[in-house]
């Protein structure tokens, strides 16, 4: 059980997590895997009851990581969900169940760690544990309200308002009370989110600037119903590139709640229910130059650079 409350507490097996390379893991947790190619660009490890998979563009590029899954269902003995939840209570780190799949399982999600897991309904039985997790806690977790075709012909029409006009259209339809706002906000950014052109191209009769005017938009208004943090939405804007490299970046720098000097790191700081906050900006100052890192070719400022450079030699060492 120790195991698995670890995994869930912390994103990481052995301080593997998903910010690994193939290197670093073997490293870890060393050589006794199985490994296979899933595709082209694409990598899959096994150890056991742990998956780690990684991706890359081409051959010769970094690889990515991209999960770290627990495959419980290979356990001789089943590991019970509601033994999980109670053993991870015991310790101040309680999971948080969203809306069943729809299929018979069950899904919950330590939020910090970004683990999720699923369980079948019917036995209760743990099926596995990924990190991080493909699904979410709260209005990210929720359908959205409207059918994909809906959600896509607002987002277009959002799109072609100018900054008043989309205030006025928001304030005529958004729903008053918080969550369903919040859910509401949600689903007009992921509709968004898949609308978005790349550079030189146009969705919908409209080009890439338009697209990124109300992406950044609709980012503020999820941040504003609580639906992401400063630090969730920046990396969005990094992700989808709607800022200038230069300026993506230092939003990246500026979201960062904690000094390289202060930050805590697996040497100085344990997991543990007191240190809750250090070790969740630990984590933020992780994601949030992980998401600059690519950017970097394209940054003209010196400084900028250095500044996310230093951040990432840090990487293995952070939460």
């Amino acid at each position: 059980m120790e195991f698995f409350t670890d995994f869930v507490v912390t994103g990481a097996v052995g301080g593997a997590d998903a910010t690994r390379t193939p290197a670093e893991v073997t490293g870890l947790l060393g050589g006794g895997f199985v490994e296979s190619r899933t595709a082209p660009g694409q990598l899959l490890r096994c150890y056991d009851l742990v998956e780690l998979a990684w991706q890359r563009d081409a051959a010769g590029k970094p690889w990515q990581g991209l999960y770290v899954t627990v495959q419980a269902h290979r356990l001789d003995a089943p590991l019970s969900v509601d033994g999980l939840s109670a053993a991870l209570d015991r310790i101040g780190f309680p999971l948080v169940e969203v809306a069943p799949d729809g299929v018979g399982c069950r899904r919950l999600v330590r939020a910090d760690s970004r683990v999720g897991v699923l369980a079948d309904e019917a036995t209760g039985q743990v099926l596995q544990m990924t990190a991080p997790a493909w699904f979410a806690p709260g209005p990210r977790g929720e359908p959205a309200p409207w059918s994909r075709n809906a959600g896509r012909d607002r987002v277009r029409h959002l799109a072609g308002l100018g900054a008043p006009e989309r205030e006025a259209w928001a304030r005529r339809r958004q729903p008053e009370e918080s969550g369903e706002a919040a859910r509401w906000w949600w689903s007009l950014w992921v509709a968004c989110g898949q609308r978005i052109p790349a550079e030189g191209e146009r969705s919908a009769g409209l080009d890439r600037s338009a697209w990124q005017e109300a992406a950044l938009w609709l980012l503020g208004k999820c941040e504003t119903a609580g639906v992401l943090d400063r630090a969730e939405a920046v990396c969005e804007i990094a992700r989808y590139g709607l800022l200038a490299p230069d300026a993506a970046v230092r939003a990246c720098l500026e979201a960062i709640p904690v000094s390289r000097a202060d930050v805590a790191t697996r040497e100085t700081t344990p997991y543990s229910e007191e240190h809750l906050v250090a070790v969740n900006a630990s984590r933020a100052a992780k994601r949030l130059s992980l998401a600059a890192g690519p950017l970097l070719p394209l940054v003209r400022d010196p400084e900028l650079r250095a500044e996310v450079r230093a951040w990432l030699d840090l990487r293995p060492r952070l939460m």
